[in-house]
């Protein structure tokens, strides 16, 4: 299973989430679930929390220049 650091984005592949990100050193942090079986399956950089929120910041920008 990967997990993405809700910290730096970076993705780790375990069967349980980590205590720490062996990218950014946060201990403590969150790690989500990242619906890939493999790296050859799909890119986990698709459904990442980093693309969803810039996803989501391009929505309302573009909302807010529409009006």
């Amino acid at each position: 299973m990967w997990w993405e650091c809700s910290e730096c984005g970076e993705h780790v592949e375990r069967t349980r989430a980590p205590v720490v990100c062996s990218e950014c050193g946060t201990a403590g942090v969150i790690f989500v679930p990242v619906g890939v079986d493999g790296p050859i399956a799909g890119d986990p950089e698709a459904d990442s929390l980093r693309a969803v929120w810039i996803r989501a910041g391009l929505q309302r920008a573009q909302a807010v220049l529409a009006t």
